[in-house]
Formats: structure tokens, sequence, C-alpha cells
């Protein structure tokens, strides 16, 4: 123990004193949590006392001065009965505010913000003496012995007269049962939630009754069998409550989510679990001081996890990342080839991809960079990427590289399994799928690209018009689509964008589910009208089996477009670099600046860098894409691990899966 440590443990043991002021009692109960704390995970100082130990020698002290432990435990107990403990059994370790994004500001700011001063409560004094996660390991991990010794402690030199030291938070207890009650109940009541049970009446909900069955407990007899027979009743009630929020979860991952309504669920669902435990604690007879520590360590964990941003984001996130992974799932299905045959299908529609984009190029060259305002030039783009990524997906085509965001979570499906042996060799199959249809996805493409796009400049010159680019602007491409210069970065900004529209899409799904948009479609009287309710029934099929392409198309078209104009707002030279919108560029300023150009250093420094631009916009998009699914599928980090060996060993062993479908089997 160094000197600082034994000159402040002898202030501590010397300041103890009931004859202090409320606040001065509890500032003494402060500073001997503080120094008990001070070996634990978080502490600054290196080779420090563990908590444990600290607790351990703070409790021999006193027993060897006797009238100073008479003193703290005459502290200890003023404390306890002086200080509020409502706020901290239904506030601390539980969200506060009424909506998601009030709870994220509050979050963000509290890390950034001065703290206000401290309450004059419980909760107060256990935020500050128990403020990270590792305190709670350290409380958790206390032996009986010790834990019995602070019961000791506070009971030492009780007299007969003396009210129990823990009978103010016993009170505060059942008040803070009563306001969990209503809280929860007040949730489970809400429109929102009801309409997901399968109760007709408001008043057959199981949330009803949750506040007459806490206080018909907290106002039973004290006769055991009476009050037993009443905590059974409670204890019931918040089961039935618990159960009847699953199946809104349930609910919501088959009809849409929606952020604040599943962060009003995850409030409610804390609420009734902190309920449980109370009155739990409350039965505990044998062992109560052992129960009480174990309590405490949860609370200092929970209280840990409600100032974390990514805990809210986890906690609240977590079933709208399953519906964007089920809808990407669906989506991405059919680009896996696992066959000759689908690879020729492949091919065939990548080509059909390919020619739209040469298109898109065209209209590109043509409309943009012309003297129009940067928000115009970025709007006729996205509008330009939009409507070509629209029609190939109505023309059943595909857009290279499009597919990983999609394709990671229909491979991730075979993930909530993992460790079975068949589960792992489909995501395996899987993999390989992915990797040789973006090698017939790029092939399709690129064949067609050009010729598209060049057979369009040939047409507009037989009419009159000029090149696009000019002379001028020819080399400018060449040059920026080179190796050598920023296009690694940004062709893997353009493997977020991918991946990001691929979420968009998902999230508009879930949306349009979530609000009905199908069926209101079907009850639109006009549509019934105009084609009659079979006709209308079979529009809101197309609707819903469309709406996630939909959005994930229209989305990357706007973010290509629009991004980098944003980005060159704020000063920050950012472009797009799409493998097939590449080629397309390449091949239309090689024709304007002669076949020549080909036998230049600058034009093969501009093929390596659209190569690089297929293989990080497939990487950076997939990467993204599967790191969000296997989360979303609940694996941990062996897990995935695990799937990182086999995949490399499967490479190894069979590189031909991953380049040609399998050889047919005759």
């Amino acid at each position: 123990m160094s000197e600082g440590g034994e000159a402040g443990l002898d202030w501590l043991v010397a300041g103890a004193s009931a004859a202090h002021s409320r606040t001065l009692r509890a500032e003494w109960v402060r500073q001997v949590l503080h120094w008990i704390r001070r070996g634990s995970a978080g502490s600054a100082r290196a080779g420090t006392v563990r908590p444990e130990a600290r607790l351990r020698f703070l409790l021999g002290v006193f027993d060897r001065h006797p009238e100073q432990k008479l003193a703290a435990a005459r502290v200890l107990r003023a404390v306890l009965a002086e200080q509020d403990g409502v706020g901290l059994l239904c506030d601390v370790g539980l969200p506060r505010a009424h909506a998601f994004v009030h709870e994220l500001v509050r979050r963000i700011s509290d890390k950034f913000l001065p703290a206000p001063p401290a309450a004059d409560d419980l909760a107060s004094l256990f935020t500050v003496a128990f403020p990270a996660e590792h305190d709670a390991a350290w409380v958790a991990a206390l032996p009986q012995s010790t834990v019995d010794e602070v019961a000791a402690l506070i009971h030492h030199g009780l007299d007969a007269g003396d009210p129990p030291p823990f009978e103010r938070i016993r009170r505060d207890a059942e008040d803070a049962l009563v306001v969990l009650a209503s809280q929860a109940q007040a949730i489970g009541m809400s429109s929102r939630v009801r309409q997901r049970f399968a109760t007709e009446r408001a008043l057959d909900s199981p949330f009803a009754g949750l506040v007459g069955s806490i206080r018909e407990w907290i106002d039973a007899p004290a006769e055991a069998a009476e009050r037993a027979g009443a905590r059974a009743a409670a204890a019931s009630s918040i089961a039935r409550c618990r159960s009847a929020l699953a199946s809104v979860m349930g609910h919501l991952e088959n009809y849409g989510v929606n952020t604040d309504l599943v962060y009003q669920l995850e409030r409610a669902r804390l609420a009734l679990a902190r309920m449980a435990r109370l009155i739990d604690l409350s039965a505990t007879e044998a062992g109560r001081p052992l129960a009480v520590a174990a309590f405490i360590a949860r609370l200092a964990r929970a209280n840990a996890s409600q100032s974390s941003v990514r805990v809210l984001f986890a906690q609240n996130g977590y079933l709208l990342a399953r519906r964007a992974v089920e809808s990407a799932h669906r989506t991405g299905e059919h680009y896996l080839t696992r066959d000759a045959a689908e690879y020729r299908a492949m091919l065939r529609s990548a080509a059909i991809g390919g020619a739209v984009m040469g298109i898109a190029v065209i209209v590109k060259l043509a409309a943009v960079g012309k003297g129009l305002p940067p928000f115009l030039d970025g709007l006729v783009a996205s509008l330009n990427y939009a409507t070509c990524f629209v029609a190939i997906h109505l023309l059943h085509g595909t857009v290279a590289t499009k597919q990983p965001a999609m394709t990671a979570a229909a491979m991730a499906f075979h993930l909530d399994s993992a460790h079975q042996r068949g589960r792992l060799r489909g995501f395996l199959d899987d993999a390989a799928s992915l990797i040789r249809s973006q090698i017939a996805a790029i092939a399709g493409n690129l064949v067609l690209v050009a010729p598209a796009a060049i057979a369009i400049q040939l047409v507009i010159l037989g009419l009159g018009g000029g090149h696009l680019p000019d002379r001028a602007h020819a080399q400018h491409y060449v040059d920026a689509l080179s190796i050598a210069g920023p296009t690694p970065l940004f062709a893997a900004y353009t493997g977020v964008l991918l991946w990001l529209s691929a979420v968009i899409g998902g999230w508009f799904e879930n949306w349009a589910i979530y609000r009905g948009l199908p069926g209101a479609i079907a009850h639109q009287p006009m549509l019934a009208r105009h084609f009659g309710a079979q006709r209308a029934q079979a529009i809101t099929g197309v609707v819903t089996r469309n709406v996630s392409a939909l959005g994930a198309n229209v989305s990357l078209g706007f973010l290509l477009g629009m991004t980098p104009e944003i980005a060159r707002f704020f000063g920050i030279p950012l472009e797009v670099r799409h493998v097939t919108l590449s080629t397309g560029q390449l091949a239309l300023a090689s024709f304007t600046l002669g076949w020549h150009a080909v036998g230049t250093g600058a034009f093969w420094l501009a093929v390596a860098g659209v190569a690089v631009n297929g293989v990080l916009n497939l990487v950076v998009s997939f990467g993204l894409a599967l790191a969000m699914a296997v989360r979303a599928a609940g694996l941990g980090v062996p897990s995935r691990r695990r799937l990182r060996r086999a995949l490399a060993a499967r490479v190894v062993a069979a590189p031909r899966d991953f380049l040609l479908p399998p050889r047919s089997v005759s």
C-alpha cells in the first residue's frame, strides 16, 4: 500500500461521524467507495491493489478501531435512511428518454457536456460509486464472507429501538415497483402495441392488470401464505406481459420494424425485468446480502450500458438489421449461380446491364459538366443513374458489383446455425458461387458496355454531333482512372455506396410493409375501378416483390450522383469509381483520342485502375454487407474466425469453384 493510499485511508477512517451534516455523510460514503474502486480495471495507477482486497483491508481496519467502526456503521445507516432510493431502483440502468432520438441525443451530449450537480439521492451516489462496467465484475466476484462482513458492519451497534437499516429502501422498492409497472403498462396499453396483440379488447391485454397486481402484492397482509400468493400473482402478471412483448417483437419481424416502437418495447422489457428482480429480491431470506451484491452488480453493468451509443443502436437496431438482411436475402438469392445454366444466364443478364450502362455513360458525358450549377449537375447524374438501374432491374439485367451487398445476406442465411457442418458447407458453397457470379457479371457488363457506348457515339457522329467526351476532356478521363492516382480510394468509397444502397432498399421495404403500403394500394378505389379488383391485387404483388430492389436502385443512383457534389461543396474532391461506368468512360475517351492511345502507358495504367475498381467495389460492398449479416445472425467472434479459416481452406483446396461453375455430372 502506497503512502498516499495509507494517508487517504487514515482520513477516511477518522472522518466517519454521524454528527456531520447529511451532505457530509453522503460525501464520506462517496469517498470510501472511490477509495475502494481505485484499484479497479479503470484505474490509471498500475499495480494498485484490487477493489476486493481494499474492501477486506478496510473492514479489517474498522475491526481494529471499534469506535470508528461504530461511527462508520451509523453513517451508513443514516445515509440509507436519508437518501431517496426510488430513482436508483427505477431509473439507473434503464432508458430515461421517451423516444429513441431523445435517448440518442442524451447519450451523445452526456459524453461532451459536463455532468450536472449531483442530486442528494442514492441514484447519484451509485452513479459516482460505480461509473464503469468493470465495477460490476469486482462486485459480482465478492465472496459471501466479505459480503456478510459488509452487512454486519451496517448492522453493527444497532440498538433494539432503532429502525431496521434497510426499511427506507424497502419502501422505496415498493414505490419503484409501482412506477415501473405504470411505465410498462402505459407502453403496453398504447395503440401501437395493442394492435399487435391477439386480444380483441384492451382490457384483455396482460398489461391492463399489471399495476393492480403489484399494488395487491404491496398491500397484502403480512401472513406468509397470503403474501406468497400475492407475490406469485404479481410474478405471473409480469411473465404474461413479457410474453406479450415477445409476441409483439415477432410481429414486427414479420410485418415491418419501427425504430421508435422497438425502443419503447425495449423500455418496457427492461422495466419488467427490473420488476421481476425486485420481487425476487424481496422474497429472498437466506443469503440475502449476496443476492443484494448480485443485484448491485447488475445495476452497475446496466448503468454503464445506458451511457453507450453503441449499445443503444445494438439494442434497438437489431430487428431493423434483421429486416434489412432478410430483404436483401430475398433479392440476392437469385444472383447466386450454382450450375452452368445459371452461370450462362448470369452472363446474358449482365450483358443486358452492360448495354444499358453504355447508354448511362453517354447521357452522363452529354449532360453533366456543361456549365450547370453543381446541384443540378448532381441531380441530372442521379436521375440518369437511377433511371438506368431501374430499367436494368425491369429488364431482368444485372449490374456488376451491385449484387455482393445482396448476396452477402443470402449467404448469411446459412449462418444462423453455422456450427452445423451442413450449414457451414452451404455458406462456403455460396461464397464460391458469389465470386464466380461476380466474374460472370463483370464479364457480361464489360463485353457490352464499351460496344454499346461506342455504337451510340457513332450514331451521334453520323448525325453531325461531336465526340463524347471531346479531346480536351478525353485525356483527363484516362488520367483520372489511373491506378497511380486516387482511383483505389474512390473505388472503395463506391463500394460503401453499393452496400449502403442495399441497406436503404431493405429499410424502404420495411417502411412500406410497416406502413401497410401494399394493402393501401390494393384497396385504392381508383385502382380497382380502372383495373378491376383482381388486377389491383396483381399490382400489389408486383409492388411487394420489387419495392426493395426499386428502393436500392433509386438510392444507388442518387448516392452515385449527389454525394460527390455534396463533398465538393465542403471542399472534398470526391468521385465515384464504378467498374462498369469506368470501363465505358475509358472506351469513349480512347475512341476520341484515337486507337493509338491504346499503346500509351497512361491507357494501361487506366486499365489497371479499372481492374482495381472491380476488385474494391466487390470486396468493400460484400465485406460490409456480410459483417452486418453475421451480426444480425448473432454470430460471435469465435464463429466468425472459424468461418474465415474455413473459407481460406476452401480457396486453397478448390480454387476452380471460385472461377467457373461446377462441371456437369454425366
